[in-house]
């Protein structure tokens, strides 16, 4: 039956993850990129200082826990088993295609981000916002935004979660033996209890972990990096030039190459699925973009800095084998994995295993547990959040509370089975969930883009006149907006400029 539903999934892929995805993502991200001006460049450094802001309300979390929940999400399996697995099936050239796309993309996740801000509203005290929200407010597609939403929590609560489980489950048996059903056993009972506590245990979990696991992790891929310093500019090379043509060593079309490359990038960072916009909607900011400057500053740390690191770590030590026939001399274990055709996360493995030796399987095993648990939680918000779309208004309470206990029961209980999963089938069902998500959401995030481009051009309008930005709905005002809520929130804004 797995096999049957594997079968099955793969072949949607196929269609979900085609040509089509590669112009839509690639193209929305040249797109957003010339339109605002290269704005991920230009403002680099304001980019960065966005992410600090830590005023919070009863209403929303901060800048910082809006960004620290969004990178819990984003900096999961993608960044260290994602990169093997396109390095595996695209070979070295798969990662430039990574970092390229991460570029591109951070400017769709500003997109998006700065809409799911600027049409958020407050429900049950707190701040909600999405897709599906836009869909609804910005172009008053409320059916279409029931369905958005219905993809986005199925997507996020379902499907998704199997590779993030897997991972964690396959790394901790590949390094101390634990039975798969042990693993998934316990991380469904912690994170039962984390989400039980709601979007404010989230984000304060989410704040604590997320700068240690990132900082840590970087510091290992730098010694490693460092001990193989000699070898980087003939890598550099071996990426670039395998970027764009078809190696007779790693194997791997052109084609290929792209897609894997363009696939995990978009995986790892989310961007223009529609994942990053709830959290970005519960952040108490002044002006759209501002958040969305702080998202977007998230996808450059997971894409451009992390996968780069994790990528950079897996070829220096030539600890990898290629699916065009290619293996690896950095380990002894090399040959067999690539008999038995398995690939993921333990290359990253035996990559660190050249420097630390034999406690490197334990160190990745943990930083993944930490990596993927994150994204976990963070799934379970976009969920929640989906949920309270579909369910939203007075008359609904009661189903919603209803809805979100099923959620905070049933989530852990599909962990407890994804972690059982062969490696292909979690990781098809996830790319199913992304792809579906990605589609949905970016005809929303194109078709609104003009107020993207007018929030853009009204914050650089206030940072040049030394300002600090904030909207005003009186002057920037559409229907769909909830004015009220946004007057609320930037009054002392607003008295000072009468």
């Amino acid at each position: 039956m797995l096999n049957e539903l594997n079968n099955i999934v793969t072949f949607l892929n196929n269609y979900i993850w085609g040509i089509g995805m590669l112009v839509l993502v690639v193209g929305s991200g040249l797109y957003f990129t010339i339109r605002l001006h290269g704005f991920q460049f230009v403002h680099f450094k304001d980019m960065w200082s966005r992410i600090i802001d830590k005023q919070d309300s009863d209403s929303g979390i901060s800048a910082f826990g809006s960004f620290c929940t969004t990178m819990a999400m984003r900096v999961g399996t993608g960044n260290v088993a994602g990169v093997a697995v396109a390095i595996y099936m695209g070979g070295p050239g798969a990662l430039f295609w990574m970092i390229l796309a991460g570029m591109t993309n951070s400017a769709v996740c500003f997109a998006e981000c700065t809409l799911s801000v600027l049409y958020k509203t407050r429900i049950d005290g707190q701040y909600r916002g999405g897709g599906a929200y836009c869909a609804e407010r910005g172009l008053g597609w409320k059916k279409y935004g029931a369905f958005m939403a219905l993809i986005l929590m199925i997507g996020t609560s379902v499907f998704m979660p199997a590779a993030a489980t897997y991972t964690i489950c396959d790394g901790f048996h590949n390094a101390i033996d634990i039975p798969m059903w042990v693993s998934a056993l316990i991380i469904a009972l912690i994170l039962a209890v984390v989400v039980i506590g709601g979007v404010k245990r989230i984000s304060a979990i989410a704040s604590m972990i997320v700068p240690f696991m990132v900082t840590v992790y970087l510091i290992a891929a730098v010694v490693i990096i460092v001990m193989n310093i000699t070898a980087v500019p003939a890598l550099i090379k071996t990426v670039v030039t395998s970027a764009f043509a078809k190696n007779a060593v790693f194997g791997g079309t052109i084609g290929v190459i792209i897609q894997q490359g363009v696939k995990r990038g978009t995986f790892s960072s989310a961007a223009g699925m529609g994942e990053a916009s709830p959290t970005a909607a519960a952040a108490e900011t002044s002006h759209p973009v501002k958040q969305g400057m702080a998202n977007a500053a998230g996808v450059w740390l997971d894409t451009v800095i992390i996968c780069t690191a994790s990528g950079l770590m897996i070829l220096l030590t030539d600890c990898f084998n290629t699916a065009g026939g290619y293996v690896g001399s950095g380990s002894a274990e090399l040959p067999a994995l690539a008999a038995a055709g398995t690939n993921g996360v333990v290359f990253v493995q035996l990559a660190c295993k050249t420097v630390m030796g034999k406690i490197a399987p334990t160190f990745i095993a943990i930083m993944l547990a930490l990596f993927s648990f994150t994204c976990l939680i963070s799934y379970y918000y976009e969920a929640e959040t989906a949920a309270m779309y579909l369910f939203q208004g007075e008359s609904k309470a009661k189903a919603r509370k209803i809805v979100t206990w099923i959620m905070r029961i049933g989530m852990p209980v599909l962990i407890f089975i994804w972690g059982n999963l062969e490696s292909d089938i979690a990781w098809n069902l996830s790319d199913l969930a992304l792809g579906s998500c990605t589609w949905v959401n970016m005809l929303i995030v194109l078709l609104l883009s003009p107020k993207v481009i007018a929030l853009y051009k009204d914050y650089e309008e206030q940072m040049k006149a030394k300002k600090d930005p904030y909207y005003n709905p009186n002057k920037l005002s559409w229907s769909g907006v909830d004015k009220e809520m946004w007057k609320d929130i930037n009054k002392k804004y607003i008295e000072n400029d009468k």
